[in-house]
């Protein structure tokens, strides 16, 4: 065998020992860059669906509180009347001034409660919102906010039954808002 002559495993130890080219190196940077982009979009939208979730379960939670604390009140009641626009007053037991439930007028008694849709925005208040005034109470509280511009509706039937919907608002997976609906029964006290 002459000098110039190499076998197969003189050629391989010659390869091992020379480490990468420069085109498996761009290769292998490619690969591990589209794993790396791949990865972080999928945490990207794990992220954007827990967002999503987050905000339409917190919504529906304070819907749901804010229906449980009206139940109370308007169960614990001798009338109830919807004017027709934002306001749903009703008279609790122990309030002698009686509700003009055909006219439904404002403003509230003192004696009488009410929980009444605010649509219009501003600086402390950047969404729609319910403020509840309590009976023997001067001054109203925030029930609940994110609410859309008719978030409060209310009707009754015949039987005299009253169908109370609140509606919400959270931000979905395409950034658009979103409405949230959650309807409850009332009916006064005999």
């Amino acid at each position: 065998m002459s000098g110039r002559e190499m076998n197969y495993a003189d050629v391989a130890k010659m390869r091992s020992s020379r480490g990468f080219t420069l085109i498996e190196m761009m290769i292998s940077m490619a690969i591990g860059m589209v794993i790396l982009v791949g990865l972080s979009l999928t945490f990207q939208a794990i992220g954007g669906s827990s967002r999503v979730v987050a905000s339409r379960t917190e919504r529906m939670a304070d819907l749901y509180l804010a229906s449980q604390i009206m139940q109370g009140e308007l169960r614990q009641s001798r009338a109830i009347c919807w004017d027709k626009k934002s306001m749903l007053i009703y008279q609790p037991l122990d309030s002698a001034v009686a509700l003009d439930t055909a006219a439904c007028s404002q403003p509230v008694a003192k004696e009488n409660g009410s929980f009444q849709i605010v649509a219009k925005t501003d600086a402390s208040h950047p969404t729609p919102y319910i403020f509840w005034k309590r009976p023997n109470k001067t001054q109203s509280d925030e029930l609940i906010r994110d609410m859309s511009a008719t978030g409060l509706t209310a009707s009754q039937s015949p039987s005299g039954v009253w169908s109370v919907s609140l509606t919400s608002q959270y931000v979905g997976r395409d950034k658009q808002t979103k409405s949230l609906d959650l309807t409850f029964k009332a009916w006064k006290r005999n």
